[in-house]
């Protein structure tokens, strides 16, 4: 995987975050001012967000080509909370060959909206309906009564998977299954997915462990399936009174670390 990381921050909860701090490739991206993004992201915050990003990421250093590259959405994207979710969406319209999408999410995220605009909660069918290279689609820990309140039609468009399909154990140790695919792979997360007594969204939340996320990133990373890029959200919102913030932040930054650690990359671009 070609490798540089990106924080791209929403709501400013990066700014009490310091798992980046060290990481020479990380580009801070303040995208706070850009008004119409929370939840959903009309046509002219779309526009304004790709301008600020493309301002602001260097050349990517492609190994396999051995060349510099100016596309994203090659390496690690950190995309704030469950709101922003739609990021994903708008990186993967760079790819341009066909890519298999891997999401970990305690949402399927295949809601049409009520007007023709990229939301958090639809952003998997944007990609779906619009993205003329991807080949499949695979949704893992999605909550099975929201996609049994999916249409006929969306549930179609993807592979959905419990976590007892992915997860297993084998002599003590997390064992993890892949989704099958003969394509590159772009992987999106949202920590959602794991239970709320283990990390801390502003969203609800599912039964996974953090460990078992945290292995299947390591087993994707080393599979067979080339990985293009990743891009993780969840974080906790700033000020949410619902949680101890101090300790739900701490608990992020701590497995955005981890993350961070596993898809390291040196790679330099002139």
């Amino acid at each position: 995987m070609s490798f540089v990381t990106s924080i791209l921050s929403f709501s400013k909860i990066y700014d009490t975050e310091s798992f980046y701090l060290r990481d020479k490739s990380s580009h801070f991206i303040d995208l706070s001012d850009i008004s119409g993004t929370n939840c959903m992201c009309d046509d002219a915050a779309v526009l304004q967000i790709r301008k600020r990003i493309f301002e602001t990421m260097p050349g990517q250093w492609d190994v396999k080509k051995n060349v510099c590259m100016g596309d994203l959405p090659y390496g690690l994207h950190f995309i704030d909370n469950g709101n922003y979710h739609y990021m994903s969406a708008i990186f993967l319209e760079q790819v341009k060959e066909p890519f298999s999408l891997v999401v970990l999410d305690h949402h399927p995220d295949m809601q049409r909206p009520m007007f023709d605009i990229l939301s958090c909660g639809g952003w998997v069918m944007d990609v779906a309906e619009k993205n003329p290279f991807v080949r499949d689609i695979h949704i893992i820990g999605a909550d099975p009564k929201l996609i049994s309140e999916l249409d006929h039609k969306a549930g179609e468009r993807a592979h959905f998977y419990d976590l007892d399909d992915i997860f297993g154990n084998m002599d003590g140790k997390i064992s993890v299954t892949l989704p099958e695919s003969s394509f590159p792979v772009y992987l999106s997360v949202d920590k959602d997915v794991v239970s709320r007594d283990e990390l801390v969204t502003n969203w609800d939340q599912g039964e996974a462990k953090a460990a078992q996320i945290l292995e299947f990133i390591r087993a994707l990373r080393s599979g067979p399936n080339e990985l293009l890029g990743a891009d993780i959200c969840g974080e906790c919102a700033p000020g949410q009174e619902d949680c101890d913030i101090d300790r739900a932040i701490a608990g992020s930054d701590e497995f955005n670390a981890k993350v961070l650690e596993l898809l390291r990359v040196e790679t330099s671009c002139t």
